[in-house]
């Protein structure tokens, strides 16, 4: 009883995110607003830490060509939701560092930013939507070949233990090495969070009663997420810096906010090191 109820069924998960995928596609193509554009990105990505998870397995039936279609498409996909993702994220950061009760240049900055996101948002949320309409039926075959495949093994389980080596070994070996010299590298940092991400999802494949395969899903989540607000405020004083220049009071608020997520983003890597 106890094997049933902590088992990962990873088939059965990888079918269950297509569905969920198909679901965001549409609400998408109706009408792109935040909530659906932030399902379909973190639905692509994953299925792709299913498909990472299925690599690790023994005895699973050859899939590489279908995997490797539903990857490339995929790919596009996640990049087109991602650059909507980003500026909602975007967004929401400004409200942050400006208060509406804000007076001043700050506010004055902020309120120019906000307006240039917006109109971003609205020429990549149409272009979101044109790429979804171009290639929805070639996901839709590439996923549906993709289980086809899997189909003599869609009662597949493996034990917590197993998933937690599976996803521990995974993370080790993809996980980019430590720089000597250059430990705040914004590439090797971002790197390591994104490898973090499809950890997490490769360990979420465990239910809650598994609860030590459930505590590594939440530590690279942890990692995962102080890596994305570091990586957003970076980015977002990036474009604060282009369009305001360094002397502007948004810019070094900005700056300020990524320098703080840096170190608590550090903080959690020399947690997951130990």
């Amino acid at each position: 009883m106890a094997a049933s109820t902590t088992s990962a069924h990873p088939i059965q998960s990888l079918r269950e995110q297509v569905t969920a995928l198909e679901a965001a596609i549409t609400l998408c193509l109706a009408d792109p607003q935040t909530k659906p554009v932030h399902r379909l990105r973190t639905t692509t990505r994953r299925i792709e830490g299913q498909l990472e998870l299925l690599e690790s397995l023994p005895k699973i039936p050859k899939h590489g060509r279908p995997a490797r279609k539903a990857r490339r498409v995929l790919k596009k996909l996640r990049r087109a939701a991602g650059k909507v993702r980003d500026i909602d994220v975007q967004l929401d950061l400004i409200g942050e560092v400006v208060p509406k009760t804000k007076r001043g240049e700050l506010k004055d900055d902020a309120a120019k930013l906000r307006l240039t996101l917006q109109k971003d948002r609205k020429e990549f949320a149409g272009q979101l939507v044109e790429e979804l309409r171009r290639r929805q039926s070639k996901v839709t075959l590439a996923l549906e070949s993709l289980l086809s495949c899997l189909e003599p093994v869609e009662q597949l389980s493996i034990s917590p233990t197993e998933l937690i080596q599976l996803t521990e070994q995974w993370f080790r070996e993809n996980r980019p090495p430590d720089r000597d010299g250059t430990p705040d590298d914004p590439d090797h940092l971002h790197m390591i969070r994104k490898v973090a991400k499809l950890a997490r999802y490769m360990a979420e494949n465990a239910p809650k009663g598994a609860k030590r395969a459930r505590m590594l899903a939440e530590s690279f989540e942890h990692l995962q997420q102080s890596g994305g607000e570091w990586h957003d405020w970076t980015v977002l004083a990036e474009i604060s810096r282009g369009r305001k220049g360094n002397s502007s009071a948004l810019t070094k608020a900005l700056e300020d906010r990524g320098v703080t997520s840096l170190r608590a983003y550090q903080r959690h890597l020399d947690e997951m090191a130990r």
